[in-house]
């Protein structure tokens, strides 16, 4: 952990990171680590391909949600949902392979209802299976913008809940906020996630999301110290999450965090990009790899460029180290 780094080197790091591990895992999502490792011993390089086909450098729908909610913040911090919503739907209207099912499914009511959260809502009442790791991949913009931790707590259960209703996926989203914006006061992954913990015991309400917080506490509490075994790069979002923070607390650089990241395999684009996005606020952008993000063409850049101009421009004192906010809960 760079300790004078300046939050501006994080914001960038985050979005780049998220990027990075996108393309790299992409190449490797839904294998076992055991195919990986028999035919690239460890996956070190984007090297495109995988069931998508990808060019090297390409990112997926990772990368695409996440930008689409940089893009729907820097629009309206205020009122997001609407912008992001936009931006969600000329993804869409691109005709991507890779559109995650329970993304897909709320789309379709969307067309039919015309309100995110309406359709998100729907298609739980359906089929009582949105904790999918969808609403998590594309979360980080938040915790850069929203620094009050229940203004920030609302913006994650209402950006989440455009696709993924289930409370757990939502308070996911909110825990992996809580653990970058520590990193951006420079903290360690220890004494941030701590503080993360803390602020998600006192802050969520009571009743439903309460016990749902509670027991999320309980499954991801000693998550640092597990066995690497216990690992499960599932589509599941504390499964996700659980690898991200694992891989990030047991590595000492970006890369090391990463490359730990998507050689898990299963959902390894989204493991990648959870796991990049943390580690590069974590370590900032110049931590990064040059042959990583040399892959990228100009175009993709100028995409993560915008996102991270827009993000900067809304971040507290436009991200100057005065304006981040102590994010300690008292008792």
């Amino acid at each position: 952990m760079i300790k004078d780094m300046s939050p501006v080197e994080s914001i960038r790091g985050g979005i780049y990171g998220l990027a990075v591990g996108d393309a790299l895992g992409a190449a490797v999502e839904f294998m076992t680590k055991e195919e990986i490792q028999a035919r690239y011993g460890v996956l070190q390089d984007i090297v495109g391909g995988g069931w998508l086909n990808l060019r090297a450098g390409d990112w997926t729908d990772d990368t695409e949600m996440a930008l689409a909610v940089a893009e729907g913040v820097a629009k309206d911090p205020e009122n997001p949902v609407p912008y992001i919503g936009e931006a969600f739907l000329r993804w869409r209207a691109t005709n991507p392979p890779d559109i995650g099912g329970t993304v897909r499914a709320v789309f379709h009511a969307y067309d039919l209802v015309k309100d995110w959260h309406r359709a998100a809502k729907q298609i739980h009442a359906r089929t009582g299976k949105t904790a999918g790791n969808g609403a998590l991949m594309r979360t980080l913009p938040l915790a850069f913008v929203y620094q009050d931790v229940l203004v920030l707590f609302t913006h994650s259960m209402e950006v989440a809940r455009m696709t993924h209703w289930d409370p757990e996926a939502g308070l996911t989203c909110y825990l992996y906020c809580l653990v970058a914006q520590g990193f951006l006061r420079g903290r360690e992954f220890g004494e941030s996630y701590n503080n993360a913990l803390d602020i998600l015991r006192k802050v969520i309400p009571c009743a439903e999301v309460g016990e749902v917080a509670a027991g999320l506490i309980d499954k991801l509490a000693q998550v640092a110290s597990w066995p690497a075994e216990a690992l499960k790069p599932t589509g599941y979002t504390v499964d996700t999450l659980a690898c991200a923070l694992w891989c990030v607390a047991n590595s000492k650089s970006f890369e090391e965090a990463v490359v730990k990241a998507v050689n898990l395999g299963g959902d390894a684009d989204t493991v990648g990009a959870v796991t990049g996005g943390l580690a590069g606020v974590m370590y900032g952008y110049e931590a990064i790899p040059d042959r990583w993000v040399a892959q990228f063409t100009s175009a993709q850049r100028e995409r993560l460029e915008g996102a991270v101009a827009g993000l900067i421009r809304l971040a507290p004192e436009n991200a100057g180290a005065e304006g981040i906010a102590e994010l300690r809960v008292e008792d």
